[in-house]
Order: structure tokens, then sequence, then C-alpha cells
């Protein structure tokens, strides 16, 4: 829209809402809805839908930061690490740090790498030691070469249990890499994390949603797709929304192209393209794609 001309912009949509939205915007004093005023509530109206439908389909949207953010602990954790700052500033002497801290500590620093990478790499998880014992250097390890080895392991640890606890609770994206035994499962056990620059990779279902209401939603979008005048709003937001089901059935059962091209046909058109790019990697495709030949072609031409 913010690309078309002015006089050009008309947006058109229709949508059931409830009646009382269109009441707000309704002239009290001669009971008639704008047409403006209705175009208003119509647009707001899908598109709060359209981010309550997918917002937690999308839970990591941001790249790994650096330096990374320490979260805020408890207020008597965070009272005693400042008092151990000012001593480690005056003597250099360490915090004792006691099993309560300890554990306050790597709980906060698993859920805030979980936030924005269920699997981080080796050295994604020093730069969060690091950072750590940049923020508290009460913190750091007498006698080790960087002073946050043992946080490092430990963070690890932590992490990996905290992943389990989310299995447990039914997390899509690490319950689709819980152990496979020989009899349910022939093939050798491969951990399925998410590849580089995919944030992500097998998100849990829409609230109110599950696989049969999803696949219900798949069949709507199948037949619209039949139609030859096709509503590409509404199939935009059902892709959006379908998209924890079709991520599950892409990483776990890892189907021909065939397959998928039959059930998801929508997903080969051009739009589809970009659109599903960015919703695994949060970028845009052909921005992406500009920027890369905007980098290396004068180099290209140079030979």
């Amino acid at each position: 829209m913010s690309e078309l001309p002015s006089e050009r912009a008309v947006l058109h949509i229709m949508w059931d809402c409830d009646s009382s939205l269109l009441n707000q915007s309704s002239d009290h004093s001669t009971g008639s809805v704008s047409s403006l005023d209705t175009a208003s509530v119509h647009s707001d109206y899908f598109r709060s839908s359209y981010t309550d439908s997918t917002q937690s389909n999308l839970r990591h949207v941001t790249e790994w930061p650096s330096p990374f953010p320490i979260p805020k602990f408890s207020y008597d954790v965070e009272l005693k690490l400042r008092k151990g700052n000012e001593t480690y500033e005056k003597s250099k002497k360490g915090l004792d740090v006691t099993r309560d801290i300890k554990m306050e500590i790597l709980d906060k620093v698993a859920q805030a790498i979980f936030e924005i990478k269920s699997y981080p790499e080796k050295e994604e998880l020093e730069s969060v030691a690091s950072s750590l014992v940049l923020k508290y250097p009460c913190l750091k390890e007498p006698g080790s070469i960087t002073g946050y080895d043992g946080w490092k392991t430990s963070i690890k640890y932590k992490l990996g249990n905290y992943r389990s606890k989310l299995r447990q609770a039914g997390c899509s994206e690490v319950d689709v890499n819980k152990k496979r035994t020989a009899d349910v499962d022939d093939s050798p056990f491969t951990l399925k994390k998410p590849k580089r620059g995919e944030v992500s990779h097998v998100p849990d279902h829409p609230q109110h949603h599950d696989d049969s209401t999803l696949e219900e939603e798949r069949v709507a979008l199948v037949n619209e797709m039949k139609k030859k005048k096709k509503n590409m709003t509404l199939i935009r937001h059902k892709m959006g929304l379908t998209f924890s089901l079709r991520r599950r059935e892409v990483v776990e059962g890892q189907p021909m192209v065939s397959e998928v091209q039959e059930r998801w046909p929508v997903l080969f058109s051009v739009e589809e393209v970009s659109e599903e790019f960015h919703r695994i990697t949060g970028k845009d495709l052909l921005g992406t794609f500009g920027a890369s030949l905007e980098k290396y072609v004068p180099r290209c031409l140079a030979c």
C-alpha cells in the first residue's frame, strides 16, 4: 500500500466482525457509519486478527545478539551481585556463590537463551558466559583462563534440562528431538535442530487450534486455490495460520517435494515463497537477495 500513489491506494476488505466494532465508529448524531470509519475498523480488525493468529507461531524473531543481554534477576540476587561487584572493585575478591544464587542465575539465563535460540552453538554459549562475568565481575572464577569456563559448562547443562522440561510440557520445537526407540523407528536418531538462519523451526500451534482444526484450514486453502478468482487476502491469512502444521510436516515427516506440492499448492506461488521465507528466517527474501547482489556483483564484474 505504501508504494502506491495516494489517489490509487484503495483497500477493500470483506470481513465478518462483531457489529459492536462497527457501532464504535458509527456517527451517533445520524446513526450512520461513514465509509472511511468502516474501512478503518475492518482494516484494524483484520490486522489484529491476523497478528493474534500468527504471533504465537513466530517465537524466535531475532538474530543472536552481541553482546548477549543478561536478564534481570530477583531483587535479593541483584542486591547480592551489586554488593559483590563493589567488593570486587576494592579487593578483587569474588562473590561466594551459593546454590540458591547459582540456580537463580542459571534459570533466568537459560530462559533468556531459549527465547532467542533453542539449540545455541558453542561460540554463542561462550558469549553468554562472557557477558555474565562482564556485567558481574564478582562471578569470575579464580584460576580460570577466561574466568567463565565453569559458567559456560553450567549454562550448557542447565539449558539441556530446561529443554527437557519444555519437552514434557509439549513444546513442539524440542519435542521433535525426543529419543526414538528401535521398535518405533528403525532409522538412526538425528537431532533436528534449526539450520543457520532459521528463527522459527517447529513452532507450537496457535492458541485454540490443534492438528484437526489446522487440517481443516489446509483443506480450505486447497479449495480456494482451485477457484478461478482467488481471495489472496484469505489465502495469506490461512497460510500464516497453518504455518506450525506445515513446519511439523516438513521437519518431522521430511516428505518429497511432490507431496508438499500436493498438500500445499499455494506454497509454490511466487508470493508465498517470499512469505514462507520470512516466516522461517524473519528476513525479506528479495531484500536479502538484493543486498547480496550489491555486495558480490562489483567483485564479479571486476574479474
